[in-house]
């Protein structure tokens, strides 16, 4: 019999079965270190999980207390803000005390490329693949420990449209996008290289999903293009997931959708130009925006049968939320399945690295719920 804590948003126990749904994480978790992340990550959802990323920390300085990559690209914009011989600090960053990152989307730091589009790649190292060496082995380890050999790593990064939050001037942004491809690219493939397909790599595509919000449906395929060009720089072979992505930068949302229908949209689109070099492995959708709950109308989730997958692709829903109960995340589980009609992988929105400690947990127990409702 289910607790009546279990019924409402405190942290549910988590049931002894095996897991009737996957899980997904989508990439950072705001616990002591990467391995920290991994260990509670395996030792709530162990079996339900079929990739893991490393939680996405970094170091921890005075100047990033909660470590320097919690914060999706806002790392990778540091990155070049460290290196004054290729980049101009034109307008620095309002920075938020809790974590040293830009305090919301509107104060971020502006940049100057001292480089052309052309050069730049050779003076940018944005170092995914250093975080990859680092944390890949441990990963390694505790896979073995834990008895979960068919688990892959997850290495979760952007595509150079991302960057271009960084750049005053739209002009700019769009001009250095395919040469950051290139560089995340380059780090990817030093990945693959080192562990092939034990890597499933996410692209994250907040800045896409948000033009293509803004754009008309025909045009939608414009949104695709930074996508498009970074699949096609990635060793062929690759198994890639792709993470829709609201924005969750200190929990707000950067995309506030009325209707999935554009959400789907994009998705179908995707699929259907899908390089046939790397496999699909998923597709995750966020119904929630930041701290903003996501939607308990059955109605909502109706577009979300007009998806187009390949067969051997995974639906993950991304709803797991705290400010609902688990009556209420079971409520819209079973109205996003009626509408597939089908089972789905269940997950949060969003990485947890921005919630507190106490709140991931309470996510990652309920998410273990979840997967057995």
């Amino acid at each position: 019999m289910e607790s009546t804590q279990s019924e409402t948003s405190g942290s549910p126990s988590i049931p002894a079965q095996s897991p009737r749904r996957s899980a997904l994480l989508v990439g950072s978790m705001p616990f002591a270190d990467e391995e920290t992340c991994m260990r509670r990550a395996l030792d709530v959802l162990g079996p339900a999980l079929f990739c893991l990323p490393d939680g996405e920390i970094g170091e921890k300085t005075p100047a990033f207390p909660k470590g320097n990559r919690i914060a999706w690209v806002v790392y990778a914009i540091e990155k070049l803000t460290e290196d004054k011989t290729s980049w101009q600090v034109i307008k620095q960053p309002v920075r938020s005390p809790e974590d040293g990152m830009a305090d919301s989307y509107e104060n971020f730091q502006k940049l100057k490329p001292l480089h052309s589009p052309a050069d730049m790649p050779q003076h940018v190292q944005l170092g995914y693949d250093l975080f990859f060496a680092k944390s890949y082995p441990v990963f390694v380890r505790l896979r073995e420990t834990y008895g979960l050999p068919q688990l892959k790593f997850q290495l979760g990064v952007p595509t150079g449209f991302a960057m271009g939050f960084a750049f005053a001037s739209p002009i700019t942004w769009l001009r250095y996008t395919y040469a950051f491809n290139t560089v995340i690219a380059r780090e990817v493939n030093a990945a693959l290289a080192m562990a092939g397909h034990d890597v499933i790599v996410q692209l994250e595509v907040p800045p896409e999903l948000y033009a293509a919000y803004k754009l008309p449906t025909p045009l939608i395929g414009l949104a695709l293009r930074p996508i498009k060009d970074l699949l096609n720089k990635i060793t062929p072979g690759a198994r890639v997931g792709i993470h829709l992505c609201l924005g969750d930068f200190h929990n707000e949302a950067l995309v506030h959708p009325k209707t999935l229908g554009k959400m789907v949209a994009f998705s179908n689109r995707l699929v259907e130009e899908w390089p046939t070099q790397h496999t699909l492995e998923y597709v995750h959708y966020p119904f929630a925006e930041g701290i903003v709950p996501p939607p308990t109308e059955a109605s909502h989730y109706v577009p979300l049968k007009d998806i187009a997958l390949p067969r051997s692709a995974r639906f993950i829903a991304g709803f797991v939320h705290e400010k609902r109960s688990l009556a209420e995340n079971k409520h819209i589980l079973e109205s996003i399945e009626s509408a597939r009609g089908q089972a789905v992988d269940v997950a949060s929105s969003c990485g947890l690295g921005r919630r507190t400690p106490e709140t991931a947990d309470q996510l990652l127990e309920l998410t273990a719920r979840l997967t057995n409702a």
